[in-house]
Formats: C-alpha cells, sequence, structure tokens
C-alpha cells in the first residue's frame, strides 16, 4: 500500500512541477500575445490566459508543498515553497498597484471670490 502512495505522489509532484515550469509560462506568453494590440487596437483578449495562468502559478506550488511535505521530500518541499513564495510576492505587489487612493480634492476656488452682485464664494464656507 506504501509503493502505491508513493507513486501517486510522485506523479503528482511531477505534474506540478511540469505544469509550473512549462504551463504558466506559455499561459502568460499567450495571454501577453493575445493582449498585444493590434493596429492600434486595445484588447483584452489575453485576460482568460492570465487569469488561468494566476490560479496554476499560485494552485500548483501549495499542492505541491502540502504533497512534498506530507511525504516527507524535502527537496520538493523547498522547491515548492519557494515557488510559493514568488506567487505570494507577484500576488501581492499585484495588489499594491490596484490599491485605491483618496481621491483627489474637488476642483474649485482654494481662495474667497468675489461675485458681482454681492455674493462671494468662500472654499469651505
Amino acid at each position: 500500500m506504501g509503493e502505491v502512495r508513493t507513486l501517486w505522489a510522485s506523479v503528482v509532484l511531477a505534474l506540478c512541477a511540469v505544469g509550473l515550469l512549462l504551463v504558466v509560462p506559455f499561459l502568460v506568453l499567450q495571454g501577453f500575445l493575445a493582449s498585444f494590440p493590434v493596429f492600434g487596437t486595445s484588447t483584452h483578449e489575453g485576460d482568460g490566459y492570465l487569469t488561468w495562468a494566476a490560479w496554476l502559478g499560485a494552485g500548483l506550488p501549495l499542492v505541491g508543498v502540502v504533497v512534498a511535505a506530507a511525504t516527507r521530500r524535502r527537496g520538493w518541499t523547498w522547491f515548492f515553497g519557494i515557488c510559493l513564495l514568488v506567487a505570494v510576492a507577484v500576488a501581492g505587489m499585484n495588489w499594491a498597484g490596484h490599491v485605491r487612493h483618496a481621491p483627489p480634492a474637488p476642483p474649485g476656488p482654494r481662495h474667497c471670490v468675489e461675485r458681482s452682485g454681492g455674493g462671494t464664494e468662500c472654499p469651505g464656507g
């Protein structure tokens, strides 16, 4: 029974490694090429490829770390752990780039402006 478990763990780790090293970069390349504007038109056709690359880029190392740690394979645990840290760092930088900042102050006078007819506009008042 232990041999079958070892075999399945080896297959899962190999598939995760192949997916991480070949499939994810291929999807990123496809997404980049599909999103590249042709003749000045803006397209979002590559978003699906990039979404799949992001999910696989984070999910495969996570599965790999769990399987490698459960079967006590230190080399694979280190490999997938480092890949998972890289995926988390990339996701964090992407999230930090999308954080919304406070909206700019509305345009208007920054000092009192007198109008003919007796009215004035003062900021904050």
